[in-house]
């Protein structure tokens, strides 16, 4: 970027240099009387000077920048890529009593201790093949750790049904350290079942707690450190956001983690693709006496 500006600025000065028909150090030379013939080619001169430095700028960001279609240099950091797009057409999303379909996609939940007790087998009979089960929490002042209290009876209830089964952690992190502490206490809660869908890092400020203010760039750490140490434990990473968070993240370092987007609408509307959509907040399903969020699980592409 800066040398763009750079080119610019030397276009100007040229171009103001050619208009006042000074040399090329117009800005510091002394003004000096030319033969007729020479002021009149002394613009043309200083326009093709203008020119080849404005060439020499393109021809450096090709060959020196990551651009769409041409992989990072050496010298580059690793992690830079190219995000893939949401190509998925607002014209497959259908909508019939509140439930949205796609193509290929799978129907699932999101819950935790906020719904109560639930009848798992007639969640599965309701057309639900999926849910993701909070595990537990950090609290938001003081920042202990704890368990979600209806895991154990949701994660049990759910497997028993037959429902595939992910987990999410509700983060209150404000380092990595505390990231890494996290994702710890998380496999000590899944480690006995059988937990084949992702881990998810699921972080919210709460602007009157201890999380409040810390920048959105910092806890792409915090995801990236979570999600490193389920991997590592043999389990899928993945990183939950909504769309204010989703482009404040640098999404392309945790590009190898499911996706999980809160967007709240008929059709997807982010930028980049993602892995799993929530689309409401307010969904009914039988087995479950209050509102739960209902949510896509968006095939793999291999």
């Amino acid at each position: 970027m800066f040398f763009a500006l750079a080119i610019i600025k030397i276009y100007v000065i040229i171009q103001k240099a050619a208009k006042k028909e000074t040399s090329f150090l117009g800005e510091v030379a002394v003004m000096k009387k030319k033969p007729a013939r020479v002021q009149s080619l002394l613009p043309l001169i200083l326009s093709l000077i203008a020119f080849l430095a404005v060439l020499a700028g393109i021809l450096y960001l090709v060959f020196h920048s990551v651009l769409p279609g041409k992989e990072p240099t050496s010298s580059q950091t690793e992690s830079v890529q190219i995000l893939p797009l949401n190509t998925r057409d607002a014209d497959d999303f259908v909508k019939t009593n509140e439930r949205i379909s796609y193509p290929g996609a799978v129907a699932g939940i999101d819950v935790s201790a906020h719904q109560q007790g639930i009848d798992w087998e007639l969640v599965k009979s309701d057309g639900i093949d999926f849910a993701i089960i909070r595990a537990g929490y950090r609290g938001c002042s003081e920042g202990g750790l704890y368990e979600d209290e209806c895991f154990q009876a949701n994660i049990q209830g759910a497997l028993s049904a037959g429902l595939q089964v992910g987990v999410y952690f509700f983060s209150q992190a404000v380092s990595v350290e505390e990231a890494v502490e996290e994702a710890e206490y998380t496999l000590q809660l899944i480690r006995d079942y059988d937990v084949s869908l992702p881990v998810f890092f699921d972080w919210e400020e709460n602007a009157s707690g201890r999380t409040g203010g810390i920048l959105l760039q910092d806890v792409s750490d915090f995801a990236a450190a979570f999600c490193m140490e389920i991997t590592s434990a043999g389990f899928r990473g993945g990183v939950y956001f909504n769309q204010t968070y989703g482009y404040s993240f640098r999404l392309e370092e945790l590009r190898q983690y499911d996706f999980w987007l809160a967007e709240y609408r008929d059709n997807l509307s982010f930028y980049y693709d993602v892995d799993w959509w929530q689309y409401t907040h307010t969904g009914n399903v039988a087995g479950i006496d209050l509102d739960v969020d209902l949510n896509l699980m968006f095939p793999h592409e291999d």
